[in-house]
């Protein structure tokens, strides 16, 4: 799963502390997007930090690392 749309929002630490700063808008735009689950025996820290990246639509430089 992916959060997107947090980086900047009310609840993110963009610019100093979450939820130091008033609201810039009521409502925000903020989408969750699920994937397929992985099954336990194909689990590492790399493969799930790139399909969450990439779910996000973000590009991870050196695989992760």
């Amino acid at each position: 799963m992916a959060l997107i749309g947090m980086w900047g929002s009310f609840f993110s630490r963009a610019g100093g502390a979450a939820m130091r700063r008033p609201f810039r808008r009521i409502w925000s735009k903020i989408q969750l997007v699920i994937d397929t689950p992985v099954p336990a025996e194909e689990v590492t820290a790399d493969s799930l930090a790139l399909r969450v990246a990439a779910l996000g639509g973000l590009a991870m430089a050196n695989g992760g690392a």
